[in-house]
């Protein structure tokens, strides 16, 4: 192989961090150069993973949910509440990080590992959490359109509101590909590469195949074999849902993790799954909740007053697919995919 396509074949390296699977492909001169950027994601992820999990006691998050007054804050923390605090906003509350406690009452109070590992005491877990936690939720109205914290200006310093606990695990994820996604290209200044957390994928330059292909799965497999793809030249993709994430609850019934804010429940949606293409993977993540979170009916009206310019695919429990976005590229950048209901951007 010469030199010149040696530098277009990606190299790909793969880990667990954030209690996910993460993979790195990276477009570089040669194997050592890329092992050595690999290893630097790996203790980007890891790093993150010790100062935004809720499952780590000693935490920087669980540090801050326990302060009471004023804490200081990292300059990531910092960052990440900050990103927040705009989602918030242009989500009209759906994207709500003060979300903590009702996922504790779900029973969603170890990691997901864990829930998978153990069905064993789940029943025991889910009835302490219960009446320990449930307690805990105030009963007069909640306003999920507020943050919940403040912060001082000029300083890195946070104050959570009474009762608010956060759990930053629907950006932090999206934040940590994007950073270190951007800092690759430059101060490594690495020509091309993809990084992919658990289905945030952040992707710059090409390789040899002259586009990245992203594979989504099908969140109804066990009904259907049906698998599409995604082609890019770079940008970003952030698949969010229901299906992978859920438990069962001491009555049978299922839960899930994306909790609906207006009703501190998980939500009630005829979304399954739902797919963004954009260029922050940040952002598109946000958007993939949300409309998880609103269901087909709300979500539309929501990225018509906001996102107009993304790509949009769900999948809903009847498995039909729904997209909105740049029809144009429909069949050059979503190979495979037949969407049952289609809207052209406004």
């Amino acid at each position: 192989m010469s030199r010149a396509a040696e530098t277009k074949r990606p190299f790909k390296f793969k880990f667990r961090a954030m209690n996910t699977d993460a993979e790195v492909q990276l477009v570089t001169a040669g194997r050592e150069e890329a092992e050595h950027a690999a290893a630097l994601v790996k203790n980007w992820f890891e790093t993150q993973e010790q100062r935004f999990s809720r499952f780590i006691s000693n935490s920087e998050l669980n540090r801050l949910n326990r302060s009471v007054g004023w804490m200081p804050v990292s300059a990531a923390m910092d960052e990440v509440l900050s990103l927040a605090y705009g989602y918030i906003g242009q989500t009209e509350g759906i994207f709500q990080p003060g979300i903590s406690r009702a996922l504790r009452q779900q029973g969603y109070d170890v990691s997901f590992d864990q829930i998978g590992q153990q069905e064993r005491g789940m029943t025991q877990s889910l009835q302490h959490t219960l009446t320990t936690v449930a307690a805990l939720i105030p009963e007069e109205e909640y306003d999920y359109t507020c943050p919940g914290w403040m912060h001082r200006d000029g300083s890195r310093m946070v104050h959570l509101d009474p009762g608010i606990e956060l759990d930053l695990g629907g950006i932090v994820k999206g934040w940590a590909t994007e950073r270190i996604a951007d800092w690759l290209q430059r101060t490594l200044h690495i020509p091309g590469g993809m990084i992919n957390a658990g289905g945030d994928i952040q992707m710059w330059g090409t390789p040899a195949s002259s586009a990245w292909t992203v594979y989504i799965k099908d969140p109804m497999l066990d009904k259907r074999n049906l698998t599409g793809s995604i082609r890019l030249d770079s940008g970003a993709v952030a698949t969010s849902g229901i299906a992978r994430r859920q438990w069962q609850q001491a009555d049978g019934s299922l839960s899930h993790h994306l909790i609906d804010p207006r009703t501190m429940k998980p939500a009630d949606t005829d979304v399954v799954q739902c797919t963004v293409v954009g260029q922050h993977v940040s952002q598109c993540e946000i958007i993939a909740k949300t409309v998880c979170i609103l269901g087909s009916a709300e979500a539309m009206g929501w990225l018509n007053r906001h996102y107009d310019r993304h790509d949009v695919l769900w999948m809903t429990r009847e498995g039909k697919f729904w997209f909105r976005g740049d029809m144009d590229a429909l069949e050059e950048r979503w190979p495979g995919f037949e969407p049952d209901h289609c809207f052209s951007l406004i």
